[in-house]
């Protein structure tokens, strides 16, 4: 019988292969128990969805709540979020599919509701004919009125919540922190990883969400903790990982949680049953060897300037100013102007995030490879 890695890198599986967060974890309960907005912010791929999946899951476990987990990075505008939001939560507390069809004429019978079944979990998909701005009020009035009508404590986690500032309808914001208060049975985690956008919509006295949630802002996870659960995860399976390869592991990767548990996925996966230091270096050689023909399209899809930009401080690893005269010496860039407009170009792009006052890529398998490029 294959042994399943213990690994995952692309959806949380259970408790048992979750590493850690008991403080976070902690944080997040007290907050859905006591009923207060939670906002969670970190860089991506650092496993908030992990964390937030992970304390749904031990939820579950013990108490009576109706939980929600909803990622609106993919929505344009509010008509998306509200197909989106309606298709998980309308029919979702009612016993038989009958039922359901006749909750959702009831309620969205107006906006011409079109309803279909998923083939395989037999869920409903729900899309509505929203047609004027009145249609959009209305539509998630009667979405939250059912809401507040349920006996269950209900929990709703919006993954990518900083999007809704790129929606075209105006007043968002506004709409919806108006249906949240009016549901009294409802806690929100909010969370985000464009750490300026969401913390704004929360902490910017003219904004309608202002001061309405508490904050939980992640970190990478303790280099000891994790090491133990690398550990443990390799001798359950009767394989041996050296502490210098850990120590390898984690300098790569830069600690990050999304590389780590990719880089940890593939040393499992080759079979090796004691893990040094070499067989990592060869790792790292297949993820770079892998993703060449990828990441070599930048040199293309950026400018001269951009490319240059992004592989200086992908050798600083981070920089705090990326214009010093200094830092623009030592990797013969241009002038301080032309290095301000590469930057912010590569910052809208998503490939550099600009946290604790430094500059650094996202991407930390792009930054290895940008270190290898002449």
């Amino acid at each position: 019988m294959t042994t399943k890695n213990p690994f995952p890198t692309v959806e949380y599986i259970s408790p048992e292969y979750f590493c850690d967060r008991a403080e976070e974890q902690k944080k997040i309960n007290e907050a859905i128990t006591n009923q207060r907005n939670m906002t969670l912010v970190s860089r991506r791929r650092l496993g908030k969805t992990a964390l937030i999946k992970h304390c749904f899951q031990l939820l579950n476990e013990k108490e009576p709540y109706s939980l929600h987990y909803f990622d609106i990075y993919a929505t344009q505008n509010l008509n998306d979020f509200i197909n989106l939001l309606s298709t998980s939560l309308v029919g979702y507390f009612e016993s038989k599919p009958e039922r359901t069809v006749n909750k959702l004429i009831q309620l969205l019978g107006k906006f011409r509701p079109r309803l279909s079944f998923d083939e395989l979990s037999g869920m409903p998909f729900i899309e509505l004919t929203l047609q004027s701005e009145a249609d959009t009020h209305q539509s998630l009035e009667a979405i939250f009125e059912y809401l507040s009508q349920q006996k269950k404590h209900i929990v709703i986690a919006i993954d990518e919540f900083q999007q809704i500032i790129n929606y075209p309808e105006k007043n968002v914001e506004a709409i919806l922190r108006t249906h949240l208060q009016n549901c009294p049975n409802l806690t929100m985690i909010f969370s985000g990883s464009n750490k300026r956008m969401i913390t704004s919509i929360f902490s910017d006295y003219a904004r309608p969400f202002y001061q309405s949630s508490s904050f939980l802002f992640l970190q990478k996870i303790d280099n000891k903790i994790y090491a133990d659960f690398i550990k443990h995860h390799f001798q359950k399976a009767g394989r041996h990982i050296t502490n210098k390869s850990i120590d390898y592991i984690f300098e790569w990767t830069l600690g990050h949680t999304y590389y780590v548990q990719e880089f940890c996925n593939r040393l499992f996966a080759s079979g090796n049953t004691n893990i040094e230091p070499h067989q990592c270096k060869h790792i790292a050689e297949q993820i770079i060897k892998e993703r060449d023909p990828l990441y070599a399209m930048f040199r293309n899809i950026l400018t001269k300037s951009q490319f240059k930009l992004l592989q200086a401080i992908a050798h600083e690893l981070a920089v705090k100013q990326p214009n010093a005269s200094a830092f623009i010496k030592s990797h013969k860039l241009v002038a301080p102007s032309t290095v301000n407009r590469a930057l912010t170009a590569l910052v809208e792009k998503d490939l550099i995030d600009y946290d604790n006052d430094e500059y650094s890529l996202n991407d930390i398998f792009l930054m290895r490879w940008l270190q290898r490029q002449p």
